[in-house]
């Protein structure tokens, strides 16, 4: 046996190997994140780095939760710069433990030389900055309310209530209901109202006729309500 091969046999378990970005991570700097409260975990989670970059956005209401993966890649000729999105099902928290269709992990603190960050470890990375086996730990990019785009952002963010949308007007309405899916990047019909108003926003990207695919469970239940308000 090598001196390397040795070298690598002594290695504590968790010592190297393990990623925050491209860095490599002391495995054991992580500690459990635990809260009374698992709506303190509702953050966004930024993965990878550059063009392997990814944030998921994870919402807890009413008990229910909510996870989205998003993040950009250029189009074939290289001329676009393209949002996408995957949204995860069959999502629960159990204690600092995460659940879904696509990856499990847990609420962690990295504590390095006195800073304290906190993370979600996946144990199914996505980001492709990792090895087969490894885990990657992303690290809280800030509030979950920071990355919802729009005028109307709640719509995407907790249940509405019949009583609120009551108080609206129809037009505001409209738009709430039509922002979700400006959000995903939905084509709205050229020279349309909708169309007229998005593209004078910023963060609105059209790039897709069809985003349901896209549309949480949350926002499919406020999309409901919201058209009940508007034909009432």
């Amino acid at each position: 046996m090598t001196k390397l091969a040795l070298l690598l046999l002594l290695l504590p378990i968790g010592l190297s190997g393990q990623k925050m970005g491209f860095d490599d991570i002391d495995g054991r700097k992580l500690k459990p994140w635990l809260v009374k409260d698992k709506a303190a975990y509702q953050m966004a989670y930024h993965f990878g780095d550059s063009e392997a970059e990814s944030n998921l956005l994870l919402l807890v209401d009413a008990g229910k939760c909510y996870a989205q993966i998003s993040w950009g890649e250029w189009t074939n000729d290289g001329a676009k710069w393209l949002k996408r999105f995957e949204t995860l099902s069959n999502v629960r928290i159990e204690g600092n433990r995460f659940f879904s269709s696509k990856t499990n992990g847990e609420f962690v603190l990295y504590i390095d030389k006195g800073d304290t960050t906190r993370c979600l470890k996946v144990y199914q990375p996505w980001s492709g900055v990792t090895e087969k086996g490894q885990y990657e730990v992303g690290f809280v990019a800030g509030k979950a309310e920071l990355f919802v785009d729009g005028q109307f952002p709640q719509a995407s963010l907790r249940q509405l209530s019949s009583a609120e949308l009551a108080k609206m007007s129809k037009a505001d309405l409209q738009l709430m209901r039509n922002e979700i899916y400006a959000r995903y990047g939905y084509l709205f019909k050229a020279g349309g109202a909708m169309h007229t108003h998005f593209s004078k926003q910023d963060w609105y990207q059209g790039q897709s006729a069809d985003v349901n695919k896209f549309l949480t469970e949350l926002e499919r239940s406020n999309l409901l309500l919201i058209q009940q308000a508007e034909n009432k």
